[in-house]
């Protein structure tokens, strides 16, 4: 597409690419969207990753060096090709499955594979290099959506409050989504405001605590969290964290919480994996507590949505809240915030705002992300 005429367009064809914190694979979505109150999902997919990948994936995290910022971030860009490549990979797969010709996509919105996120140090890196996507592909790339909103001193994350603007706007009143993934947030959108945090660790600790007990990715409809007892000391503790006396808005990198999984995987296998849950329950509920908004609904997407347990618990810790599934609004909850990459990245393009002062902190309304075309 011709540059000059790129941010003119009413309606873009966009595919969003996201690797979420869970690291369990890619998620790719097709759509033709303005940015603002209009999405069409034309197509979807998740690509699982293979076990050696995922591997190798959790290799880089563990070994990279903690004491040293400067040093950790030269470790995570000498890893940037391996995983570059396999970006590359699965988005050509997608591209055969959409049997689409390639000038017809308009741009691609690529989240790369978050490994560090400091924004009191200014820095989150999600791997995954734009610029070398877009040389093998010939498409225009968005990518980079956190930089310019950490340099304006925002948290960097959550990133995604328009796209869930968007949906709130279609659905009801007094709602909020919650994106229970490896990391759990709230957006809460009204005539008058738009609120997003991080609440918590999400689905980050389970799956972690899954996979050292048992090898598996996460723990199947919460089967492993109903057979164990809770550690009331553990969830004390993990209670006074002091995350949870923060003021929104705010932001988690996924090893926040690991001295937790350093404590709970050496006790009871079904007991640590249902600890870890009333963790990332509760932490729901606090910043439910902290938001101190009429919310008669909740929607709930990511994983953790196919979690029993989690939405059981969720349910009878907040009563008076109507607890429901994205699925139930027509949306795939495992592909949201690949759609949502997608509508940021012609957002991105348009110049229209991706962060604001209550979504992540920074100093006034702005848009984020680069071009790489």
């Amino acid at each position: 597409m011709n540059k000059q005429n790129m941010s003119i367009r009413k309606k873009y064809n966009v595919i969003g690419i996201m690797s979420g914190t869970s690291m369990d694979g890619l998620d790719c979505s097709f759509i033709k969207t303005n940015g603002t109150n209009f999405v069409q999902i034309i197509k979807e997919s998740t690509f699982e990753f293979t076990p050696h990948y995922k591997n190798k994936l959790r290799k880089i995290i563990s070994k990279a060096p903690k004491n040293n910022l400067s040093q950790q971030i030269k470790y995570f860009y000498e890893n940037e090709d391996y995983i570059t490549n396999n970006l590359l990979k699965y988005i050509r797969i997608f591209l055969r499955k959409i049997n689409t010709k390639k000038n017809i996509i308009d741009l691609i919105g690529i989240s790369g594979q978050t490994v560090l996120h400091n924004p009191k140090k200014k820095i989150s890196i999600q791997l995954g290099s734009c610029s070398k996507i877009n040389k093998i592909l010939h498409i225009p790339i968005i990518g980079n959506f956190r930089e310019n909103d950490i340099n304006n001193g925002g948290q960097g994350a959550p990133i995604g409050s328009f796209y869930h603007k968007y949906i709130l706007n279609k659905v009801s009143k007094k709602t909020a989504i919650i994106n229970l993934g490896g990391i759990s947030n709230i957006t809460y959108s009204s005539t008058k405001e738009l609120i997003a945090f991080d609440m918590g660790p999400g689905n980050s600790l389970i799956d972690d605590l899954t996979f050292y007990f048992y090898k598996k990715r996460f723990d199947h409809k919460g089967n492993y969290a109903k057979k164990g007892s809770l550690i009331k000391e553990i969830l004390n503790d993990f209670q006074k964290d002091v995350f949870f006396k923060q003021n929104y808005p705010k932001s988690l990198d996924r090893e926040y919480f690991n001295r937790f999984f350093n404590i709970l995987k050496n006790k009871k296998n079904t007991d640590s994996i249902h600890t870890a849950s009333m963790m990332s329950v509760m932490s729901i509920i606090m910043g439910i507590k902290l938001l101190k908004k009429n919310i008669k609904k909740i929607i709930v997407t990511g994983g953790g949505r196919k979690n029993n347990f989690l939405m059981k618990s969720i349910g009878s810790e907040l009563n008076k809240i109507k607890i429901m599934n994205i699925d139930q609004f027509g949306y795939n909850g495992d592909l949201l915030e690949a759609q949502m990459f997608a509508y940021l990245a012609v957002r991105s393009l348009k110049k229209l705002p991706l962060s604001t002062p209550n979504t992540t902190g920074v100093n006034k309304s702005i848009t984020g992300g680069y071009l790489f075309s």
